[in-house]
């Protein structure tokens, strides 16, 4: 019964490590900023709803020998044209540190965009501001 219970709880662990490594991977290179390595990903907003909305998860890196501070919105744009903008997020980074999606602040969806829409050659995104700024430490 003890090595049931052992197995049972082992594949527990394993299926919860592959996911967390599934969460890693999948991220698409978008560009190199004042050595800010920017990589996105699109995925539904709700995972288990089928026709959620989509949602854009960026993962920044620090490549600076230093602290920085990064002001960044992004922008949806269809045609040509804007049709979405986020308000403006700061996001403080130590050297070679790695943020990624909704917790800190670099997840974003727009009402009505599926992910059928934003794989359409006239759907972009891109940052409407970005800017990266040394600073001393992060708070």
């Amino acid at each position: 019964m003890k090595t049931t219970i052992y197995y049972f709880m082992a594949a527990i662990v394993i299926s919860l490590v592959s996911l967390t490594a599934e969460a890693q991977r999948g991220y698409t290179k978008f560009d190199n900023e004042e050595n800010m390595e920017i990589m996105y990903r699109w995925q539904r907003a709700s995972v288990f709803d089928r026709e959620s909305d989509a949602a854009l998860n960026i993962r920044v890196t620090n490549q600076n020998e230093s602290a920085v501070n990064l002001t960044y919105s992004v922008g949806f744009y269809i045609d040509g044209l804007l049709v979405y903008e986020s308000e403006t997020y700061e996001l403080c980074l130590q050297e070679g540190q790695s943020r990624r999606g909704g917790l800190a602040g670099l997840r974003f969806s727009m009402e009505g965009v599926k992910l059928d829409d934003v794989e359409k050659e006239n759907f972009q995104w891109d940052f409407v501001v970005f800017d990266v700024d040394e600073v001393e430490n992060c708070r």
